[in-house]
């Protein structure tokens, strides 16, 4: 006899490559997040303060909205990962290499059919 256990929730489990793409925007999040602390305490600077906590709250609100699987929430990362791998092209080292490649994961992991289906809410009878 064969017993299934529910995981409850939304029945599927997020796709893999979903889930790296919202730990890796918490991850940023937390990182603006400390740089903004930072320049508030340190330097005093208002404008790369305020840039800094932007960018937290940006990174939280795509985190937040992938992770809560809402049907918009890959335009705003998209944006997000073009702003930051766009903010990088001047800079022209390893820095420029971690944006674009933010940007090449987040564009490839959003379009995957596990992802877009997640996303979607879309259900298959089986």
């Amino acid at each position: 006899m064969a017993v299934r256990w529910s995981r409850g929730g939304y029945g599927r489990p997020m796709p893999g490559t979903l889930r790296i793409t919202v730990l890796t925007f918490a991850v940023l999040a937390l990182l603006f997040a400390l740089a903004f602390a930072h320049r508030l305490l340190a330097d005093g600077s208002l404008g790369a303060t305020a840039f800094f906590a932007v960018l937290a709250v940006a990174c939280a609100v795509v985190a937040g909205a992938l992770a809560a699987r809402r049907a918009w929430a890959p335009f705003p990362a998209y944006a997000l990962a073009g702003l930051l791998a766009a903010a990088s092209l001047g800079l022209f080292g390893a820095i420029t290499v971690v944006g674009l490649a933010l940007l090449a994961w987040v564009l490839w992991a959003l379009n995957t059919r596990p992802s877009r289906e997640w996303l979607s809410r879309r259900r298959h009878p089986r």
